[in-house]
């Protein structure tokens, strides 16, 4: 799927407190990531710790010790109280049978063994295509992989945690808040986006799992990031130079926190990186809208995830109203979202531009192509 608009997204949301020069849009991009790579690098060299056998805090370490005891059992262990993960949720991944469930127990090992190591080689990134990299390759890749094993049950199992969660831990809470909380939550909602994130992400194409090729579409959005913060030509295709104003328009939206001029802006942005010039249109084609990228498109249509993202964003802000009075309720209205997602669906975000052909012709082959498989959903 497409990663410029989200990611574009990600990267200027955390610069609404930021004071700016009326600038260019990349150079503005260029110096708000030295400003963020700075503070992960700071936050990353006090997460470790050269002294213990994790690379971490003494603190966290001695807390994923102790939750790894919670996590890590056997398939037919019979469980009669747990302090962190509950019987429950044993059961519900017991019931995983293979290897599925032992997919809690996988997490806390990694964090334990090998997450001190992620955190090195990601202070040390050099450019954003290093961090993607690191990013793609120790966390994405092998997540979804470990997830996709699993993908038939994996949400059921996990929402059913959630909505039958025992463990002692809640002694400290109380059981009562929790399952307030819990039943004020549209969990049906959020079921089924996890459903239809695994669908698209699990889906296969040409005998390969589609998060590998998101993941080097990934890569090679964030080469084309580093090339225009490095000054490449507006004509460059291999770059998004072309979107410098409408950037540094986006900026200047996040700073109004009206989100329908945010996600205006971030639709006019993306409209521009990904439709125009035609020769541009072209190579986004073939670098973005692989088959994947197409079936993924109709996936989310078909397990309708802008409705159910709506439902939770609707359920999250009435409840957060209810909390606090300076929470505005339609903080983010249906309209703005379908907008936004509109920028994944090439085919009818180009409408109207030259660009257009080359995303119709990719849909067109991937659709004839497609033969008949089982979503197993």
């Amino acid at each position: 799927m497409k990663l410029f608009a989200v990611c574009l997204l990600l990267v200027a949301a955390v610069t609404v407190t930021a004071q700016k020069k009326k600038q260019s849009g990349w150079k503005m991009a260029k110096g708000m990531m030295t400003e963020i790579k700075e503070g992960w690098n700071s936050s990353i060299d006090e997460m470790l710790d050269e002294s213990t056998d994790s690379g971490l805090s003494s603190d966290v370490e001695m807390f994923l010790t102790q939750l790894k005891q919670s996590v890590c059992f056997g398939v037919e262990d019979v469980c009669e109280s747990d302090m962190f993960l509950g019987c429950n949720c044993i059961r519900e991944f017991q019931n995983l049978g293979e290897q599925c469930f032992q997919i809690p127990c996988n997490v806390v090992n990694f964090l334990l063994n090998d997450f001190s190591d992620f955190l090195r080689d990601f202070r040390d990134v050099l450019s954003f295509e290093d961090a993607m990299e690191v990013l793609t390759e120790q966390i994405y890749v092998p997540m979804m992989e470990a997830a996709c094993e699993c993908s038939d049950k994996l949400a059921d199992a996990t929402f059913n945690c959630i909505e039958n969660y025992d463990a002692g831990v809640l002694d400290m809470i109380g059981r009562g808040t929790y399952e307030m909380i819990v039943g004020m939550l549209d969990l049906e909602s959020m079921k089924k986006v996890m459903v239809a994130a695994l669908a698209i992400h699990c889906n296969e194409v040409g005998e390969e799992a589609c998060y590998q090729d998101f993941s080097n579409q990934m890569i090679t959005w964030a080469k084309m990031v580093d090339k225009s913060m490095d000054g490449a030509s507006k004509k460059d295709c291999t770059a998004y130079a072309r979107v410098d104003k409408e950037l540094a328009k986006y900026f200047k939206a996040m700073d109004t926190e009206d989100m329908s001029k945010v996600v205006k802006a971030q639709y006019e942005m993306s409209k521009k990186g990904v439709c125009t010039p035609a020769k541009c249109a072209k190579y986004q084609a073939k670098n973005y809208y692989s088959c994947c990228s197409v079936e993924g498109v109709d996936l989310a249509a078909e397990h309708e995830l802008g409705e159910n993202i709506g439902n939770i964003l609707d359920n999250a802000m009435s409840l957060l109203s209810t909390l606090s009075e300076d929470v505005e309720e339609n903080l983010v209205s249906r309209e703005d979202l379908q907008t936004y997602l509109s920028t994944f669906d090439f085919e009818t975000l180009c409408e109207g531009k030259k660009g257009l052909k080359e995303y119709k012709k990719k849909g067109k082959q991937c659709r004839k192509q497609r033969s008949e498989y089982e979503y197993g959903y």
